[in-house]
């Protein structure tokens, strides 16, 4: 299992249609709108090489992201990262589970937490608004929101978000990716006041429920360790290594 949870977090990768995806031998750079970010990197040469060389690739001035976890080579890569100025910005554990018909009675979702996809423009801005409250993340440009909900309505439903409402408002928010016999399931987030209520394990049941019907038999997250790894691992996802992200 750790073998099939590792290689499928590693292939989660999203490429939207303006970024520029760069696959070296040693690394792979994709350059998004808002920032480039190293997904992985795996080298026998020089990382002062390897640094300049992809700063050569991406605009001048921007900030770099950079992914680091137990396959990333050589061992001391965050320790050169560090010494460039480069300060971790993100630490995930990558969890897993399988999934069942019978998750959402395990889970205990409320009656009172209504899960829809968002299948419309209005929707897909929505959740995204969530996301950026709860991560304190940039607000996606119109161009990123229209080709989302361009996407949806052509049918491709590989990659989608959900919101979650209580009492018709939506107070929640998270998408998935399907990947074969996985289901991959990023953004989770609950905005604060209503917090303790269900919302994120309403979100959890309902993306796995759709993915199980899609042929999907195991759910894979990658988890902020201080937020939603500790609620995750409490309802059986089980933790099969951690990834952190530098940044300068």
């Amino acid at each position: 299992m750790r073998e099939r949870v590792l290689k499928a977090a590693a292939e989660w990768v999203w490429v939207p249609d303006d970024a520029e995806d760069i696959v070296a031998d040693d690394y792979r750079l994709i350059v998004y709108s808002r920032g480039p970010v190293v997904q992985w990197s795996s080298t026998t040469r020089p990382l002062e090489v390897v640094h300049a060389e992809m700063r050569e690739r991406i605009p001048a001035g921007t900030r770099l992201r950079w992914w680091v976890d137990a396959q990333t080579q050589p061992a001391n890569t965050a320790e050169f990262l560090q010494g460039k100025g480069f300060t971790e910005v993100e630490d995930l554990e990558i969890l897993a589970r399988p999934i069942s018909a019978e998750l959402t009675e395990e889970l205990a979702v409320p009656e009172d937490v209504v899960v829809r996809q968002a299948l419309d423009a209005e929707t897909i801005e929505r959740a995204a608004l969530v996301d950026s409250e709860v991560f304190d993340w940039p607000p996606p440009s119109r161009n990123e929101l229209d080709s989302e909900a361009a996407t949806i309505a052509r049918g491709d439903l590989l990659s989608q978000r959900f919101v979650a409402e209580l009492d018709g408002e939506v107070v929640g928010s998270a998408g998935y990716r399907l990947m074969g016999d996985t289901v991959g399931l990023w953004g989770g987030g609950v905005l604060a006041k209503a917090r303790g209520r269900g919302v994120y394990r309403a979100l959890i049941a309902a993306r796995c429920e759709i993915a199980l019907a899609a042929g999907a038999d195991l759910a894979l997250v990658s988890a902020r360790v201080t937020t939603s790894a500790p609620i995750l691992r409490r309802i059986g996802f089980v933790a099969y290594g951690t990834k952190r992200c530098y940044e300068l």
